[in-house]
């Protein structure tokens, strides 16, 4: 029974893997060639959540997953506007490395193939949790949501955010993203003069940086 459920877990591992691999070649990761660090803040802010897993398998339901789904928030705190793209997105891991980030038709090809699961897994703490803290009952129904509200692209301003999901690959399983820093360069409308704001993800408290 224990190599049997040996050979369960490098499976559904190895799906996971190829299911990830599918989905790589032209996921709009973030071009080398722009420097999000070279361009000045922006009258703007980014807020950042990782919200749910996406797993392979029921054997991996209750286990960290490289592929998340990210709630972002972006609003305009001054009177400029901002225009937003899917390239405009950074996201530098807690390592140093960069997340891939898919585009709708990826994102929506592996929320249809996953299992759709908590990204807080503390509910790992609660008795009687349900497998991946979500119920079967509502399982579908949130990855119809979220596939519903993948983040597009946009203006913001003051009073009118721009929100929706991203799904990303951290290229290895975390149990956490926390010290993630998420980057938008936006254009300003009017004169499409680029901007950038970092929000980084902390344990307890979210520290800002322009």
């Amino acid at each position: 029974m224990i190599a049997m459920r040996h050979m369960l877990v490098g499976a559904a591992a190895l799906a996971m893997f190829v299911i990830a691999g599918c989905f790589r070649l032209g996921s709009g990761a973030p071009s080398g060639s722009v420097h999000p660090g070279d361009i000045p803040p922006g009258d703007f802010t980014v807020r950042a959540l990782p919200v749910y897993r996406l797993v392979s398998s029921p054997v991996l339901i209750d286990s960290p997953s490289r592929l998340l789904v990210v709630s972002l928030r972006l609003e305009a705190t001054g009177d400029p506007s901002y225009a937003y793209t899917a390239s405009d997105l950074h996201i530098v891991l807690p390592d140093g490395s960069r997340a891939r980030i898919f585009d709708h038709p990826r994102a929506l090809e592996l929320l249809r193939r996953a299992i759709i699961t908590e990204a807080d897994m503390s509910y790992l703490l609660r008795p009687g949790h349900q497998p991946g803290g979500i119920s079967e009952f509502t399982r579908s129904a949130l990855a119809d949501m979220v596939a519903g509200n993948l983040l597009d692209a946009g203006a913001f301003a003051s009073g009118r955010p721009l929100q929706g999901y991203v799904v990303i690959d951290t290229g290895v399983a975390l149990m956490s993203i926390e010290g993630a820093s998420f980057e938008v360069v936006a254009r300003r409308l009017g004169d499409d003069a680029p901007a950038r704001y970092a929000y980084r993800l902390q344990p307890a408290t979210s520290v800002e940086t322009q």
